[in-house]
């Protein structure tokens, strides 16, 4: 077993619960770990017994453009359900970060953790 952790995925997704929030997409950061068995990729050297990173990235990229949702919470939940049901791995750790309001909130970030 081992993990691949893909971190800062930039993604525009249409989600908030204000107005000015669904009336545009806005910017999303996606850190994603996957957990998987790596023993025949280990042995092959070959892609095609892996996990393609770029895949995932376009997964992700794809999902968060057709997502129109309000709470970041559900957008974390479904996108790692969905990663796992795409991919074959045996768990999926995900965070999202929202930096558009962090200012106007007086914070740092503004970030959701699921696993799956």
């Amino acid at each position: 077993m081992g993990s691949i952790q893909l971190k800062g995925i930039e993604v525009m997704a249409r989600i908030g619960l204000l107005e000015e929030e669904l009336l545009a997409p806005q910017d999303l950061i996606v850190t994603v770990e996957l957990e998987y068995n790596f023993e025949k990729v280990r042995k092959t050297d070959e892609l095609s017994d892996g996990i393609d990173y770029r895949e995932v990235i376009a997964f992700i990229k794809k999902f968060a453009t057709a997502y129109d949702g309000k709470m970041l919470e559900r957008f974390a939940q479904v996108l790692a359900e969905s990663l796992r049901e795409a991919f074959p791995v045996s768990k999926v750790g995900l965070s999202v970060e929202k930096p558009r309001y962090t200012g106007k909130l007086g914070l740092r970030e503004i970030k959701v953790q699921v696993e799956t």
